[in-house]
This record gives structure tokens, sequence and C-alpha cells, in this order.
């Protein structure tokens, strides 16, 4: 059965201090993958944002990818197959003018050591030979970064044009091949992402207030990823794939997030569409919620893919790179069909991730006490945070990430509630000790009222306030209580639980002894890197006080 690594996002050049060491445990990781499955590797994709940004010399460019292209096929030794991203087209993958030049010197350096798309512009889709990838299997390469007017966007372009003159060059040939379908953006959205809002810490100050507060005033949701990111036409290019009466798999990347889905074809004659996306495997992914940034992060990743005319098998390989988590390698089956003509027969695969469960922990706890703020608009919150675990099992330390609004407050406090040191503003990171309990205070911590969400954030703010506790490690019980005595300012309150390795959420119940002044979770056999969140609604106050 063909053997394939999908790597995307790698974001060479991207100046984070730690994308050395990310990329060696790349390089040693699909190394030890493949030479573990004793598999013969056919193919390795990369799909797109190869570079952090195009606003760089093209030679400084491409020298950057050769040192990672000679360190891959030494490890792997197979034909690699390159398609941009909106990284390798514009400044930051955000801002205009659209670059070809990268991809053009790319495509002159590596020559016919490797097939790179993209430099055809404005053709593009290309049929990628068979005799080139040696699969039983339609390759087609398709650049859908292309935007060569407007100031800003992530977006692409997925003409009908382009993917029709493809599917006439496969026409009726070897109908029993599946297509690959090759490309950077996502056809449909991914979780967790889809409610992101656009990064611009590192642009100008006025792209920044551009972006954050002008466009959101002139079109809804236009400082959300979702908006700016989605490649236009991607409804009518799913279409024209399902009509291509063949069983169709896409890969994608973008959004840095491995996920997979599955439209199956309601009209006679045509063929599914099995939709796959990859994490980034050159840089960290952080976890966005729609309040202030969480400091929860993904492991960098890759998809390795068993691809055949009878069948396909996805698995995704997250791996450490630093400190004890460095040579760590975790696998998650993430796709696993048959192929039954255009049709996909999908087998389940498993809920939980695969995943090495040491180190863990006995008990994860964060007790929260709400209080009146000063203002009146506000909560504060004092909390006690701890952790237990058998010596040598559970780690000393534990690096907590606190999240509230980002004007609020946080100072540590003594066991008389005095308080520790200066106070820091969240979102933040606090480092517990194993077996001692650690207490700190969050002054302003939560929205009490709907107005007060409504001044700082608009009318689309969710009437919601929350608080989390991320259980990055596996966890006899993890328990979250949220205390209001004699306020019922808990009742309607509601939990769930999100697995940031699948970006599944879920309902989670409340304890049993929980009430309007007080909720309860007790998570048995937790899973690692799990996030479990208490909601309640906020007040439907219309008092309104300025804001100072």
């Amino acid at each position: 059965m063909p053997f394939i690594a999908q790597l995307s996002d790698l974001h060479l050049l991207s100046g984070e201090p730690e994308q050395d060491e990310i990329l060696a445990a790349l390089v040693e990781a699909l190394r030890r993958e493949v030479g573990e499955k004793r598999r013969h590797l056919d193919l390795l994709a990369i799909t797109g944002d190869v570079f952090d940004s195009a606003n760089v010399a093209p030679e400084r460019l491409v020298a950057a990818f050769l040192r990672l292209h000679e360190r891959l096929i030494q490890a792997l030794g197979r034909q690699v197959l390159i398609v941009p991203g909106n990284h390798d087209r514009r400044r930051s993958g955000l801002l205009a003018p659209f670059r070809r030049e990268p991809f053009v010197a790319l495509r002159q350096a590596l020559g016919a050591r490797a097939f790179v798309h993209g430099s055809g512009v404005p053709f593009l889709a290309q049929v990628v030979p068979p005799e080139l990838h040696g699969m039983p299997a339609w390759v087609v390469a398709f650049d859908s970064t292309y935007l060569p007017s407007g100031l800003i966007s992530a977006g692409g372009s997925l003409r009908q044009e382009d993917i029709l003159q493809a599917a006439a060059a496969i026409g009726v040939k070897n109908p029993d091949w599946p297509v690959l379908f090759l490309l950077h953006h996502h056809l449909v959205p991914t979780p967790l992402t889809d409610v992101g809002v656009v990064q611009v810490d590192k642009t100008p100050r006025v792209v920044r207030w551009t972006v954050e507060h002008l466009l959101p005033t002139l079109i809804a949701h236009a400082d959300r990823e979702e908006m700016t990111m989605t490649a236009l036409g991607a409804g009518t290019a799913l279409s024209t794939l399902h009509a291509l009466g063949r069983a169709v798999l896409v890969l994608h990347g973008h959004k840095h997030y491995a996920t997979a889905r599955l439209l199956s074809s309601l009209v006679a004659g045509q063929g599914d569409v099995l939709i796959v996306s990859a994490g980034s495997c050159g840089s960290v992914q952080s976890w966005f919620p729609t309040t202030a940034r969480d400091a929860a992060t993904l492991w960098p990743s890759f998809n390795l893919l068993e691809l055949s005319p009878e069948r396909v098998r996805v698995e995704v390989i997250s791996f450490g790179y630093r400190g004890d988590a460095a040579g760590t390698v975790h696998s998650r089956e993430l796709v696993n069909a048959e192929r039954s003509g255009p049709h996909w027969r999908a087998t389940p695969v498993g809920s939980e991730n695969n995943l090495d469960h040491s180190p863990s922990l006995e008990r994860n706890e964060l007790t929260c006490q709400l209080v009146a703020s000063a203002a009146a608009a506000r909560w504060d919150c004092i909390c006690e945070r701890r952790y237990t675990g058998a010596a040598g099992v559970a780690p000393d330390h534990y690096g907590d990430a606190v999240d509230a609004l980002e004007d609020s407050e946080l100072v540590r406090l003594d066991a008389a509630g005095e308080p520790l040191g200066d106070p820091v503003h969240p979102p933040t990171q606090l480092t517990l000790e194993l077996g001692r309990a650690m207490r700190y205070r969050i002054t302003g911590a939560y929205f009490r009222t709907l107005a007060e969400a409504e001044r700082w954030f608009g009318l689309r703010w969710a009437p919601f306030a929350w608080q989390g506790l991320m259980n990055r490690y596996a966890c006899e019980e993890v328990a979250l209580h949220i205390r209001a005595e004699g306020t019922g300012a808990l009742r309607g309150a509601f939990a769930s639980e999100t697995d940031l390795g699948t970006g599944i959420q879920r309902p989670l119940p409340l304890g049993a002894d929980s009430s309007d002044d007080a909720v309860h979770i007790r998570y048995r056999d937790c899973p690692p890197r799990t996030l479990i969140r208490v909601y309640w609604p906020l007040e439907a106050t219309l008092a309104r006080e300025p804001i100072r």
C-alpha cells in the first residue's frame, strides 16, 4: 500500500527561538516513524506555508528550505511535492502585495529533486504525472493562494475552471484510482480555530488597529479567521470534486490543526470527498478561546497516510521537541476507510488519543471563590490551585495557564491571604509545585453583567463568563469547584470538556451537589490535554458605568 507523509505549515524563518529544535525533532520523528513501520515512503507532500513570510529575499528563503530538504532526503530519500500557502505569498501571510518570486526561486533551485507547484500563476491546477510518484492514484496539485489584489487577506481562491481543467486531464482513465487533491486552504471550517481572532501581534500598530477595530465595525466578524482565511469558491469546488464520480481525498494545511471530515455524496453517480488537514510541523500552535488568549499549546505534528485503490488510513504523529518531552512521539488514528467504487466506507476510530500517559497525576484541582469586585459589573476571584501524584511519575513542577479578562490583575497570596509580589495581567502562567497549594486573587477577573461585556467587546460577545482548568497530563481525578455563596450567580451554569488533540468539545455534567451558589466538576480518569470549563450566564442589567 502506498505510504505518504504530509507535512504542513513549516513557517521557516519565523523567528521563533525554538524552531531549530522543532525541525530537528521533526526529522528525527519522521525517521523513527517510517523506520519502525518498515515502510517505503512513496511521497512527501508539503501542503503550504513553507516560509513564514514572502517579504524576505528569495535566496534566503530557498537556502533555509534546502538545509531542511537535505535532512529530509537523508532521513527518507523520497520524492517531495510542495504547494504554496498564504505565508509563502504575502507578508506575514496577511498583507499585500502578492509575491510569486519565492516559489519560482524554490522551483529553480530544486529542479528535478522535487515537484514544486505554484510558479505557474494565474494557472492554478496541475495533474502530477503518475511516473513522478508511482502511486495508483491521480494526484492534483492546486495553488489556492492566488490573491493578486486586496490589501488584507489570508484566504485564497478555488477557481472552478482550474479544477475542471484538471478533471479533463484525468478523464475516465484508471477509473479505480482515487483522486488525491493537495492544496493549502481549507474547504470546510476546522474546530476551535474557526472562532479564533486574526493574529496581528507582530504587525505595525496601524495594521493592528485596522484589523482589531476598524474592520469589525465595517464588516461583521472581519477580525475572525474564518472570515478572512477561507478560500473563495470552496463550496463550488466541493460540488465539482463530488461530480468527478471518484473517491476523492483532500489534503490541506493552513489552520494548524489535524482533523478530518467525510462528505458523502447524495447524488447518484457522484463520489465522496474525504478532507484531511494537518497540524503545523514547524511551529507551536497556541489554542485561542473567544476570550483572552489561553497559554495552552499543541505539539507540532505531521500526518502519515496509507493510500491505495482499496483503502485509506491516516495517522497523526505529534512530537515533543524540548526538555523531558524531546524524542517523545504520540500517535492518533484520524481516518480508517475502505473504498467502494466512488465512495469511502469509514470505520469509526477510537475517540481517545493513543498517548503515552506518563507522566501522570493523581489529582488536579482548582477551587475558585467569586467575590464582589470594586467595579460592580465585575467579579473578583480568589483561587486555590494544587496537584498531587506519585514521586517520579508526576512532574515536580506544573506550568498552569491562567486566563481572565486582559485588564484584570493577578497577585499571589500567602497563607494569611496577604499579597506576595507585584500583580501581573492575565493571560499568564504560574508554576505549581507537586503537592503544594498556591493561592492567588484576580481582581476584575470576569464580567458580571451583559452591559459590561457589551461596553468592552460589543454586542457579539457571548453572554457567559467562564472558568477553565487545563489538564495537561493523564489524571486519576480532575476537580473544578466554583463558589459564589449567597449570590445565586451560578444559576443556569453548565460545563464542557475539550480534547485539544482532536478539537472535539462535548457537554460535561455537573456534580450532583452543584447548586445556584456552587458548581462542582469531578472528572475521573481524565485524558491528557483536556480543557474543563464551567460557564454561567451574565446578569441581564442595563446599568451602565463609564470605563476608567
